[in-house]
């Protein structure tokens, strides 16, 4: 119905009645892989920055500031609490490396494109001589992926601490002084201990509106799915009374549904994802007001309340095979990777930053396919210059002796000859190095108009070092479709068929 012009008013009761019509550009679903939700029974939704789309200024802020308590609880310097930090530091798909107290990006074939120490950028030259050799991402202790926006305020202060550390080493205790590496586990352990003691979730649950955007969208979408005939499960890492505090002011207040847990047919709290996926956890019922009833249990009923657990008892209680199954998260390794390696669901990934990152690209527009064509232009400016360059290499070989007898000519004649297309070829191929070069000022010039667009300090989350990042390549191996919030499944049938651009070898096209 995109290419039909339709009055706002039947649009509007159209869209109500689940028919498709057009959705803003921002609100988009992409696809990786075919999908026929015509053949999809379930679909299941993550909690935290699925359902629940957060305010992550707002939500940084009182992280930070309760992580900084602790800390200064373990011995850190006063001052970590007047430190300034810029929100807009960290991103997702970045990487810490915890053993030099860097924090870099890479693209999708592990080259780090840009990295920072502390918040100070590493020169080319200098990050080339860390990095050149080195294919990241296997050594676990070493290096840490921030795959979730819940990540970003511990990377934040965490390339806060590494400044003060460098700048102000007289501010810590000469045998306390931590490495690097340690700084980062004391900013983990607190920021984990914050959300674990209440520090920040006893805030979000008093005044949710404070750090959650209502979505007015989204319970009608869950109506949606239902009304369509698909059974709806919530799978999410938060225990039960902050996801009952988060739900309801999601969810509550619907004439159709006496509460948010209406809208499930299962409901699994404190899932410690992403060990659902591959452990053998006992689920524990609930009450409705989260206590616990009976001994802990491997079957699962329908229509109750759960804690803990793991996915094989949960897939047998839906009765349906797994490539049935949609489930709907924005952690690349806990929701999507596991759950598309352990189980067989089929996956959508909710990226909050496509909102802004596709804002970015059509307000760009010009720029970004200049910036294309000067790629294809500067490919084939170096294809020429390495034929010149050969070219040279090979005259230099050739002797004038060789010239006089192939040319039926004298040696003087030959030797003319041979300076005069030596010179020629050279100056060829110095026009071509300056064009090259010109081309390759003009490209970076561009290039850091539409990254400072993105993100000041690391441009697009989505691109590195113009290729596809560690974090967009990731999005495109595992998710088979990706939006920027579950509502934009309003836009679409439940019958919908995705199909996805197909790809091709450089060779096919």
């Amino acid at each position: 119905m995109a290419d039909v012009d339709l009055p706002s008013p039947i649009r509007g009761i159209l869209l109500d009645a689940g028919l498709e019509t057009e959705a803003p550009p921002e609100r988009r679903i992409f696809t990786n892989r075919d999908l026929n939700l015509e053949r999809i029974g379930l679909i299941g939704f993550d909690m935290d920055y699925t359902l629940a789309i957060y305010r992550q200024d707002a939500l940084e802020r009182v992280s930070i500031e309760a992580t900084v308590d602790k800390l200064i609880g373990r011995g850190y310097p006063e001052a970590l609490r007047t430190a300034e930090h810029d929100p807009r530091f960290a991103i997702r798909g970045l990487t810490v490396d915890k053993q030099l107290g860097n924090v870099i990006k890479m693209d999708r074939h592990g080259y780090v494109g840009r990295a920072y120490h502390g918040r100070r950028v590493l020169a080319s030259e200098e990050r080339r001589a860390v990095y050149r050799e080195q294919r990241l991402g296997h050594e676990h202790e070493r290096f840490a992926p921030v795959d979730t926006l819940f990540a970003l305020p511990e990377v934040t202060l965490y390339a806060v601490v590494v400044d003060m550390l460098d700048e102000h080493p007289e501010l810590f205790s000469a045998r306390d002084k931590p490495s690097y590496a340690e700084v980062y586990q004391d900013v983990r352990e607190c920021i984990d201990a914050s959300h674990q003691d209440g520090s920040i979730k006893d805030l979000i649950k008093a005044n949710p509106e404070r750090y959650i955007e209502r979505d007015p969208d989204l319970p009608k979408t869950l109506h949606k799915f239902r009304s369509a005939g698909k059974r709806l499960f919530l799978l999410t890492n938060s225990y039960f009374p902050y996801s009952d505090a988060v739900m309801s002011y999601l969810l509550g207040g619907e004439p159709s549904y006496p509460d948010w847990t209406a809208y499930f047919d299962w409901i699994v709290v404190g899932s410690k994802k992403p060990g659902f996926f591959t452990r053998s956890e006992p689920f524990q019922e609930l009450d409705r007001s989260g206590k616990r009833i009976g001994a802990p249990r491997q079957d699962v009923q329908r229509g109750k309340l759960y804690e803990g657990g793991n996915h094989s008892a949960l897939q047998a209680s839906f009765d349906a095979y797994g490539d049935e199954v949609l489930y709907i998260g924005d952690h690349i390794y806990g929701d999507i990777v596991r759950s598309k390696k352990s189980s067989g669901w089929r996956t959508a990934l909710v990226v909050q930053e496509l909102h802004q990152e596709i804002a970015v690209r059509r307000a760009r527009g010009m720029t970004l396919r200049e910036i294309s064509s000067l790629h294809r232009l500067r490919s084939e400016i170096a294809e020429k210059i390495s034929v010149q360059r050969h070219l040279m290499r090979a005259l230099g070989r050739i002797e004038p002796g060789d010239v006089a007898a192939s040319g039926d000519m004298d040696v003087a004649e030959a030797t003319e000859m041979l300076d005069a297309t030596k010179v020629r070829i050279k100056g060829r191929f110095d026009r071509l190095r300056r064009y090259e070069q010109e081309t390759t000022d003009t490209l970076e010039r561009r290039s850091q108009e539409v990254d400072e667009a993105f993100n000041p300090y690391w441009g697009s989350s989505f691109a590195e070092r113009h290729d596809t990042s560690r974090f967009g390549s990731q999005v495109e191996a595992f998710a088979c479709i990706y939006t920027s919030r579950v509502s934009n499944l309003q836009f679409i049938s439940p019958s919908r068929y995705f199909m996805s651009p197909h790809g091709s070898l450089p060779h096919w096209l």
